[in-house]
């Protein structure tokens, strides 16, 4: 299957179901219709064991979020807002798109492991730290001492470099 979103193209041969989940058509089969109240995750992609959670972003300016190049204490604090919106961004995307499946209820997916994805045009450093404040907002694996289930079985984040480096069975191409 191949799949377009906001300049990304995600090829999965051996999904059974991908399409985009914030899809803006209200014809579309697939549109969630609740952009209102929820944000959703760019893609859904399911496969008979487990499901991807993909998002994706292309950033015009990409130093906006990289406070290492920050000359003052101004444009510091700037930049760490950006990082930190964008990985609260991230953060609701994936929470809203897990309850909507969870109401939804479509085929048991809410059953079966999900994997949060999100490739993003920005370097390899920034990667790691983007990474690291996703998954300590997020919590994935058994997080708690009561939990019998898990939100998200892994929780990533790439550049398209990288994807194609973790996952060449899953062609991707900016276009």
């Amino acid at each position: 299957m191949i799949v377009r979103v906001d300049g990304f193209k995600f090829t999965f041969p051996d999904a059974t179901h991908a399409y985009v989940f914030d899809e803006k058509d209200k014809n579309s089969l697939k549109y969630h219709g609740l952009s209102h109240a929820m944000k959703g995750v760019d893609l859904i992609v399911e496969f008979p064991n487990e499901v991807l959670f993909i998002e994706v972003k292309k950033f015009h300016e990409p130093d906006d979020y990289n406070f290492k190049i920050a000359e003052n204490e101004c444009e510091l604090k700037k930049r760490k807002g950006h990082l930190n919106h964008l990985r609260d961004v991230l953060v609701h995307k994936f929470r809203d798109s897990w309850l909507y499946r969870w109401a939804e209820d479509a085929n048991g997916a809410h059953n079966k492991p999900i994997h949060y994805l999100c490739v993003l045009t920005l370097d390899n450093g920034l990667l790691g730290i983007v990474g690291k404040e996703l998954r300590q907002a997020l919590p994935h694996g058994i997080a708690g001492p009561r939990w019998q289930r898990s939100l998200t079985k892994a929780c990533v984040v790439l550049n398209p470099q990288r994807w194609s480096t973790a996952f060449p069975e899953w062609p991707l191409e900016l276009y």
